[in-house]
């Protein structure tokens, strides 16, 4: 639905086309916005399943816009809808977090694990049972030795190779260590799916729809907080925290090689956009800290953006990143 409202995306170019043009054919649409009939066709098809478009059934089909003002009403709704899901995941949590340690036991969906070297072995047998994907929500604080970094390296590595497809969204503070961001970028480049938002709430990895391992609380409880949560709602709600994130997320891809802005200005948007402070780029890819400034500067022109997160969001709508 919010694709509608991103000028730059194929839905925002055909939306914007009807709202100046008036009633047209895909024909002329596509000429317009220089994009294909196939696309401009199927973009109208989808629009009209979300009431934004009408056709008036003729050969060839006019189409016309409903009025900004519906489309605008629509997504708030449907933004409202998701924050709302966002507050009854959050309130489960908070009450599953607290029943699971009252008096009267353990709800029989979720367990609570006492020792951090059974999280580690119940981590593994998750990515082991893994038939499809593993999720990740990944923040500080870390607890893990450096050989069990390396472990999960070797069979994240191991699965991706069997075709288990693994998402793997971190906190900005990934940029603030030298270990940990070079083993991000490895994975990257071996095939994981990386993307970056500044916070995270919770630590997360879920294995298909089957389990998830959470840590609710990582900075007070530690490791010891650690949850075990089966098939349920309370699961459910957990994949769509995530599916929710990893939209707002913005992606880390490979940095070299893409069209249309040059290796070093990728390099730089993809770090600001996660965060990174001046210096923190200026050390990760080797200028100064003047030479940072100035070319954020310009990408942030070049964008149309006034924060530097709001314009890694940009990049990436516009296939930069």
């Amino acid at each position: 639905m919010l694709d509608v409202l991103v000028p730059d995306s194929d839905q925002g170019r055909i939306y914007r086309a009807l709202t100046m043009r008036g009633r047209s054919d895909h024909q002329a649409i596509a000429r317009y916005t220089g994009l294909p009939e196939s696309t401009v066709l199927d973009v109208l098809h989808t629009l009209a399943c979300l009431d934004l478009v009408h056709s008036d059934g003729g050969e060839p089909a006019r189409w016309e816009a409903a009025p900004p003002d519906r489309v605008m009403s629509l997504a708030l709704a449907e933004e409202e809808n998701r924050r709302a899901q966002l507050w009854r995941a959050g309130a489960e949590l908070d009450r599953l977090y607290h029943h699971a340690r009252a008096a009267s036991g353990p709800l029989r969906y979720v367990e609570p694990i006492e020792h951090p070297a059974t999280l580690i072995m119940l981590t593994n047998r998750l990515q082991e049972q893994a038939v499809e994907q593993v999720r990740w929500l990944d923040r500080p604080p870390y607890y893990s030795k450096p050989h069990h970094f390396r472990a999960q390296e070797e069979m994240q590595t191991r699965r991706m190779a069997h075709g288990i497809r693994y998402r793997t969204l971190y906190s900005q503070a990934v940029y603030a260590d030298q270990e940990l961001f070079s083993t991000m970028t490895r994975m990257a480049e071996r095939g994981e799916r990386v993307r970056v938002l500044p916070e995270l709430p919770v630590k997360l990895t879920i294995g298909d729809a089957e389990s998830a391992l959470l840590v609710p609380d990582p900075d007070r409880s530690g490791l010891e907080g650690a949850l075990l949560v089966r098939p349920s709602g309370l699961l459910r709600a957990l994949i769509g925290i995530f599916e929710t994130l990893w939209t707002l997320g913005v992606p880390v891809t490979d940095v070299g090689g893409e069209q249309g802005l040059p290796e070093q200005d990728r390099a730089i948007l993809t770090l600001m956009a996660a965060g990174a402070t001046d210096d923190t780029i200026a050390r990760r890819l080797d200028m100064s800290r003047r030479t940072v400034v100035r070319r954020i500067a310009a990408l942030l022109d070049r964008l149309g953006a006034t924060t530097r997160f709001q314009a890694g969001v940009q990049a990436a709508k516009r296939g930069l990143l």
